[in-house]
């Protein structure tokens, strides 16, 4: 097995994402190019105020805190309906994986659009191509109750996308798609993303690319891209590009190997601070890369809590690794003196053997013992409490699962 499961297709080592922002703006300037004057006219258009409204600082303010003011009564009440729902729900299995929201887990039925909230219960067409890059520059818009063919660009402050659903394709596939996302939100800007459907059509790298200075995610289903979320570290812009968000009650599902170096990744940064994932679904294969991925690849990683999440597939379920300036395996530099990953906490998961009995086609956790110093975890050591695997009741704060009586690894 490689050192890294960033592998797919016979084990094959495929290159990583490190040092391709310039690869990023040329990607995002392509689909203007393609489309010509048409698609800058159409998106003129959508800019002229057909989408969206602009809400004033305050009331955008409001609306944010009204927003996450409501989130702790409707975690209270999903735990108080996990706690009393039917026994498989506690104990996994293929019945929990098919009523996810009668065990109060986030699904198909619970993510996406809330049309009751919408005029006529219906979402109105928006967008001339899957392939079309819609730019948001106006501070505190409001994209609300959408049907969007195109490729979302945010470049303001306080934009907030929701109850809507975004189909997208970049038209490239392998390495060439690098970058690509149904939701860019780019240097400098920060976002909202509530209650949205993503559909990558196999054709996007990410559902959302977080290179802004803040991002909360809400109630999204993403599907049909190679990651679902992915905080880019762009040290040549900022310090902080990538970093701070939430991720939350949002169901990650149906990858794709098409697109970027094809492993797949619910979350994934090669160096992101100061987020939180919470209370999501992440419905990975075997064959896929991880559900929660968090390197260093180009900047510290630090500040990031995973938990109440229930997660299945990967090749390990959960990278955590320090390897900068190198993993020291085969000649390449100790891990020590680099970048590093701290403060990455993992607690109260529910982890699934419905992918694997390992979980992961290997097991939960990333673990090298012989690789020094950090055995292919964070640099400062594993933070771990009360993870444990449903279908064997096995509490994995200390090590990886056991199918069949044999420990995974």
């Amino acid at each position: 097995m490689p050192a890294r499961t960033r592998r797919f297709r016979g084990g094959a080592r495929i290159p990583s994402l490190r040092g391709f922002p310039g690869l990023i703006r040329r990607l995002r300037a392509a689909p203007w190019q393609a489309h010509g004057r048409a698609g800058l006219a159409a998106a003129a258009a959508l800019l002229a105020g057909a989408v969206f409204t602009v809400l004033s600082p305050a009331a955008a303010w409001a609306s944010t805190q009204a927003a996450t003011a409501a989130e702790a009564p409707v975690q209270a009440q999903l735990l108080a309906h996990r706690a009393s729902a039917p026994a498989y729900c506690r104990h996994g299995g293929p019945r929990l994986w098919a009523h996810l929201g009668h065990c109060g887990w986030p699904g198909p039925a619970s993510t996406g659009p809330k049309l009751s909230q919408c005029a006529r219960h219906q979402l109105v067409a928006t967008g001339t191509g899957r392939g079309h890059a819609i730019v948001i520059r106006k501070p505190n818009a409001v994209i609300d109750c959408r049907h969007i063919k195109g490729m979302l660009q945010i470049e303001a402050k306080n934009v907030t996308v929701r109850n809507s659903t975004i189909t997208s394709d970049s038209g490239a596939r392998g390495l060439a798609a690098n970058g690509t996302s149904a939701i860019y939100v780019g240097e400098g800007a920060s976002a909202v993303i509530d209650s949205v459907t993503i559909n990558g059509n196999d054709g996007v790298h990410a559902c959302i690319w977080h290179q802004g200075v803040k991002l909360t995610v809400r109630a999204v289903n993403c599907s049909g891209a190679d990651d679902g979320v992915f905080s880019w570290a762009d040290p040549g812009y900022s310090a902080t590009t990538g970093d701070n968000f939430t991720i939350r009650d949002s169901y990650f599902h149906g990858f794709t190997h098409a697109t970027a170096n094809g492993h797949e990744d619910g979350y994934q940064t090669e160096g992101a601070s100061h987020g939180l994932i919470a209370h999501n679904t992440y419905q990975m294969n075997a064959s896929a890369d991880s559900a929660i991925a968090i390197w260093d690849g180009r900047r510290s990683a630090s500040d990031i809590t995973v938990t109440g999440n229930l997660i299945t597939g990967g090749g390990f379920a959960v990278y955590a690794e320090d390897y900068n300036p190198g993993d020291g395996t085969n000649g390449s530099p100790s891990p020590g003196g680099g970048y590093g990953v701290t403060g990455i906490r993992f607690d109260d998961n529910s982890f699934s053997t419905a992918a694997s009995g390992c979980v992961g086609q290997w097991g939960v956790w990333f673990t090298r013992a012989t690789w020094r110093p950090y055995q292919g975890g964070p640099t400062d050591g594993w933070h771990r409490s009360g993870n444990r695997v449903l279908e064997t009741g096995e509490n994995i704060d200390a090590q990886n699962p056991h199918n069949a009586g044999s420990p995974c690894r």
